[in-house]
C-alpha cells in the first residue's frame, strides 16, 4: 500500500472518545497513513474533540487554535472531529473556525480517508478497530454501545451522540479476542450507560449475556465494568460478576441522593434506596470496590440537600469519587430550571466533599498495608523515580489512583504480578512484587 502521509492525533475527553480516536487511527493506518509522534513530522493534524460541558468546549476550541499554529502556513492539513462537530454542526463551526480544513461528524468516521483526498463517500459502516493507544500498558477500552436512552435533564449526550445503539455481543467478543491475542490483560467495558446494553437489540438489558460470552474467551485477562447507572444494577448483573475474570469493581454515577434534586435531574431514587442498593451489592459480592460520581450545585440543591449528600459520602466510604460542579448547558431541560446555585457555593460544596473523601481514602490506604494484590503493571513511574505504576482490581485506569511498585528486574509493562503492600503515602499505596510473576491463568484478581 502506498504511503498516503503522516498524521498526528490530539485526543480530548473521556475513554469513550479515546475509543473513537483509536477507530480513526485504524481507518487512517488501513488507508496507508503513518502515525507521527511529533506534529512537526505530520502532514495532517487531527483533533478529536469533546463538548459534554462548557469547560470541555473551551478546551476543544483552545486545542484547535493551538493546532492552527501547527499548520505552519498551510503546510499541514487540520481536521476536527468528535462531539464539538456533532453538537454545533459543521456549518456553524466553518464560520467560527475557518482555519480548519475539514470537520468530521460521527457518521463520517468510516469515510475519513476518502474525505481527506476529496473522494466520494462510500457505503456507511463501522471501521474495524485494530489499534489501541493503551495496549502497551496492558489494558484496552471496549465500547459496548453508542448514545443513551435515558433523559437526564442536565445531560447533552443524547443530543450529541443520539439514542442508544448497542453493538452485537458477537462483534464485541471478536474485538475482545483480537486485543487479548495482542496481549491485553484488562478489558475496560464502557458505554454512556453500561447497564442498558442490548435493550435495543435484544429487547432487554443484556450485560449479563455479554459478560458470559466474554468470560468464555481463553486467556489470562480481566473485565472491568464502568458507568453503571444505579437504576440498571440488578441481581442478574451482580450474579454475572461471580466469574473470576470479572473484577469486583463498580462505577456508579449516583449524581446526588436528595430525592428532590434527583427528580429535577430526571432520575429516580433517594438516599434510602441507594443505601439499600449498596447493601445488596456488598452482600452479593463481598469485598467489592466502589467508585461513585456526584454533582454539586444543581438547581434546587439547598443546604439541607447538600447535607444529605455529605452524610451519605461519609457513611458509605467509597474507594473513589468523581466530583463535578453542575454546568448549565444550552439545549438541556435543566438550563432553564429555577433555583440556581451560585458558582462559589457549588464550588465550596465540591471542595468539602473532596476533603471528606481524601480523609476516607487515606484511612483506607492504611488499612491495605500488609495485603496482597494481583496487579497489572503499566510502566515506569514518571512521578516517582525508582518505582513502577500498577493497578489492582480496585483501581480503574486514568480515573483512580495507582499502586507504586518498587523497581525489580522482573517487571515488564502489561503483565500481572503478585504484590504485597508495604506502605501508604497519603492516598497512594506502595508495594513490592513477589519474586515470581503470576502464572498464565493464575489468580482471581479479586483483591
Amino acid at each position: 500500500m502506498a504511503h498516503a502521509g503522516a498524521f498526528y492525533l490530539i485526543s480530548l475527553g473521556c475513554p469513550k472518545n479515546e475509543v473513537d480516536s483509536d477507530s480513526l487511527t485504524s481507518n487512517l493506518i488501513n488507508s496507508g497513513w503513518l502515525k507521527a509522534k511529533d506534529p512537526r513530522e505530520a502532514d495532517l493534524i487531527l483533533v478529536n474533540t469533546c463538548s459534554f460541558i462548557r469547560s470541555a468546549v473551551e478546551e476543544a476550541v483552545e486545542s484547535i487554535l493551538e493546532a492552527v499554529d501547527l499548520k505552519d502556513g498551510g503546510k499541514r492539513m487540520l481536521v476536527v472531529a468528535g462531539c464539538l462537530v456533532s453538537r454545533y454542526g459543521k456549518a456553524e463551526l466553518e464560520k467560527l473556525l475557518p482555519e480548519v480544513d475539514l470537520f468530521v461528524d460521527f457518521p463520517d468516521y468510516p469515510q475519513l480517508a476518502e474525505l481527506l483526498t476529496g473522494g466520494e463517500r462510500g457505503i456507511e459502516g463501522e471501521t474495524t478497530r485494530h489499534f489501541s493507544s493503551t495496549l502497551g500498558k496492558g489494558y484496552v477500552y471496549i465500547k459496548l454501545a453508542e448514545g443513551c436512552g435515558r433523559a437526564c435533564s442536565f445531560c447533552t449526550i443524547p443530543k450529541i451522540r443520539g439514542p442508544l445503539r448497542s453493538r452485537t455481543w458477537q462483534d464485541i467478543q471478536d474485538e475482545a479476542r483480537y486485543f487479548i491475542s495482542r496481549g491485553a490483560k484488562e478489558l475496560v467495558l464502557i458505554a454512556q450507560d453500561t447497564t442498558s446494553y442490548g435493550i435495543d437489540l435484544y429487547g432487554k438489558p443484556s450485560l449479563p449475556l455479554l459478560l458470559d460470552r466474554l468470560c468464555q474467551i481463553d486467556g489470562d485477562f480481566r473485565l472491568r465494568l464502568m458507568y453503571l447507572h444505579p437504576e440498571g444494577i440488578d441481581y442478574p448483573i451482580l450474579h454475572s460478576m461471580a466469574d473470576s475474570k470479572v473484577y469486583l469493581y463498580l462505577d456508579i454515577p449516583f449524581q446526588h441522593i436528595d430525592s428532590g434534586v434527583l427528580k429535577r435531574m430526571g432520575r429516580r431514587g433517594d438516599g434510602e434506596s441507594y443505601r439499600l442498593l449498596l447493601e445488596q451489592i456488598r452482600s452479593k459480592l463481598g469485598e467489592v470496590h466502589l467508585r461513585a460520581t456526584f454533582m454539586t450545585g444543581f438547581p434546587g440543591e439547598d443546604d439541607a440537600a447538600f447535607a444529605k449528600l455529605e452524610e451519605f459520602v461519609a457513611g458509605e466510604s467509597f474507594d473513589w469519587l468523581g466530583l463535578f460542579r453542575y454546568s448549565q448547558e444550552e439545549g438541556t431541560r435543566a438550563f432553564s430550571l429555577p433555583g440556581k446555585v451560585e458558582t462559589a457555593r457549588a464550588e465550596e460544596r465540591l471542595l468539602r466533599l473532596a476533603g471528606l473523601q481524601e480523609e476516607i481514602m487515606r484511612d483506607r490506604a492504611r488499612d491495605f498495608i500488609g495485603r496482597r494484590f494481583q496487579v497489572l503493571v503499566e510502566g515506569r513511574s514518571l512521578e516517582a523515580p525508582g518505582y513502577w505504576e500498577a493497578r489492582s482490581g480496585r483501581e480503574a485506569p486514568e480515573v483512580d489512583g495507582v499502586i507504586f511498585v518498587r523497581d525489580h528486574q522482573a517487571l515488564r509493562p502489561g503483565a500481572f504480578y503478585e504484590t504485597i503492600i508495604t506502605a501508604s503515602e497519603g492516598v497512594d499505596l506502595i508495594g513490592s512484587i513477589e519474586v515470581q510473576k503470576t502464572a498464565e491463568g493464575g489468580g482471581r484478581g479479586r483483591k
